[in-house]
């Protein structure tokens, strides 16, 4: 049985408000406020000139938004409050279109918001709300008409600010605006300032182009449902400089125009086992730059547009494309890691290839050449390098692996790595001595014996010198770096190690080595 019993009240409370801010910073919530602007100015057909003014006043603690992109029509202005409301048609190649954005914004920056407004030449409108009018259930809002102000224009205020401002805020908005927009302030028409500071666009497409492993840029429609279609552009390649630190690699979504995601380094892109590995420096040359442009409905931002949703049907038809192309431009960072300046970077100009991709979903390769063939691992040359030796003297396995991974080590982004390395070299080089004297001496040392030497290094050094001949100058440095060991474990005070001091003591370990059992060392 189906009847009718009545109707529900299905509308939204105003805690809709306050519960669908949390993940609003300024950042984020000024961008909403510019992606108006924009909007705007789209829907007009981008010809005239648009101007968007961000004031953050550190001492009054207020900010200010003021555009010229034509005003909202005063049949529009309810859009500035109705949630799921928005002057943006599916169709607009914009950016709004959940039509939650704004009023999220102001929300979660200010306690009190005034939106004044003038559509061209028409009159000039002003709307006000804060707290108090957000902890009542009434929907309606005093609409006021007040003095002109310039044609074309909104101005966006905010009072009694819920986030802090200061130096910093201001620096970071401005990096912040800089990266998100850059596509549109290429654009001659577009102004947007901070503060009085008209910005820059900042850009990631700084390539090198290693012979036969130049970036490539792919291009070609995506079809989607209802016969639409998105374009998509993607620029692949490696960077002219590494920046593990900053972790400025990865993939950069843009969506019609705007930056939605900076330096993702997630397995949705790549950046797991069996494709680019997980995030390490080794692969922080890999920079792929992907810009969809379409019908703002079809484009994969969440509804903050401050990431990509990978659930988007349009991110599921590149997605294993994706990844083969990140994984690919992984590998060669990785096997021309320790030897960048001359693979990579010196390679500073050239041409980007272009590849025509026809059907994305079906892409399953990123249109390299095959990898060239990496350069042998300075342990893999080491170990080869001494196999007949260690089948004969098994025990002399672990003295070339001590320097092995003293290399290791020193390769370590580790502020300490050097102090750990001399310490690594100085007990192999006390094995050493030890095996040589159990092993190649040809005398038989009982563990009495032994443990009597091996109590102090000046004996241990004295019974060397029976059997074989190190120069003195040698024997000066193998005692000042056992000291120099002995008081990074035994004294108060923490010495530091120079990179010269430790170079020294390697090539000395080296060559003591060399002569106690003619292992070499790959340079």
């Amino acid at each position: 049985m189906k009847k009718e019993a009545g109707t529900l009240d299905a509308v939204p409370s105003k805690r809709l408000f306050l519960s669908i801010i949390a993940d609003y910073d300024l950042n984020r919530s000024i961008c909403e406020l510019v992606d108006n602007g924009l909007d705007v100015w789209t829907r007009a057909g981008r010809k005239k000139p648009i101007s968007i003014d961000v004031e953050l006043d550190t001492d009054q603690k207020t900010i200010t938004v003021r555009d010229n992109a034509g005003g909202l029509k005063r049949s529009e202005l309810r859009f500035i409050v109705g949630p799921g409301q928005t002057g943006s048609s599916e169709e607009d190649e914009t950016i709004g279109i959940f039509g939650v954005g704004t009023k999220r914004a102001v929300v979660a920056l200010a306690q009190a918001i005034r939106i004044t407004t003038r559509h061209q030449k028409e009159k000039t409108f002003e709307i006000d709300f804060d707290d108090r009018w957000l902890k009542t259930e009434d929907w309606e809002l005093p609409l006021y008409e007040v003095d002109p102000i310039s044609e074309g224009t909104t101005i966006v205020e905010l009072h009694k600010l819920r986030v802090p401002i200061n130096g910093t805020s201001v620096e970071n908005l401005a990096d912040h605006l800089r990266a998100t927009y850059a596509q549109f302030l290429i654009n001659d028409k577009v102004a947007i300032s901070l503060n009085g500071v008209r910005l820059a666009p900042i850009f990631f497409d700084v390539w090198s182009y290693p012979p036969g492993y130049e970036p490539r840029h792919y291009h070609g429609n995506l079809p989607l449902t209802e016969g639409r279609t998105v374009r998509v552009d993607v620029t692949a390649g490696l960077s002219h400089e590494s920046s593990p630190a900053a972790g400025e690699y990865g993939v950069y979504f843009y969506c019609n125009d705007r930056l939605v995601a900076r330096a993702l380094k997630s397995f949705d892109v790549g950046f797991m086992k069996g494709y680019a590995g997980l995030p390490h420096p080794k692969v922080s040359l890999t920079k792929v730059i992907v810009a969809l442009n379409g019908d703002a409905r079809d484009m994969p931002w969440n509804s903050s547009k401050s990431d990509i949703s990978t659930k988007h049907e349009v991110f599921q038809a590149i997605h294993t494309w994706l990844n083969e192309v990140v994984k690919d431009y992984a590998a060669l960072s990785r096997i021309w890691m320790g030897e960048w300046p001359e693979k990579v970077f010196q390679h500073d100009k050239g041409k980007i290839i272009d590849v025509a991709v026809d059907d994305f979903p079906a892409a399953k390769k990123s249109y390299l050449p095959p990898m060239p063939k990496s350069r042998p691992r300075y342990a893999e040359k080491v170990t080869e390098a001494n196999v007949t030796v260690a089948k004969k003297k098994p025990w002399t396995r672990g003295l070339y692996e001590g320097v092995i991974a003293a290399d290791v080590i020193i390769r370590q982004p580790l502020e300490q790595g050097n102090r750990i390395a001399l310490i690594v070299l100085d007990s192999t080089l006390e094995i050493a001595f030890k095996e040589y004297l159990v092993n190649d001496s040809g005398t038989h040392y009982s563990d009495a014996q032994l443990l009597g030497i091996f109590g102090s290094r000046h004996k241990v050094h004295t019974e060397i010198q029976k059997y074989i001949t190190i120069d003195p100058v040698t024997w000066g440095k193998i005692k000042h770096y056992s000291d120099m060991r002995n008081n990074l474990i035994h004294r108060r005070s923490t010495a530091t190690v120079s990179d010269g001091d430790l170079a020294d003591f390697r090539k000395v370990v080296e060559d003591v080595l060399k002569k106690l059992y003619k292992l070499r060392f790959a340079a």
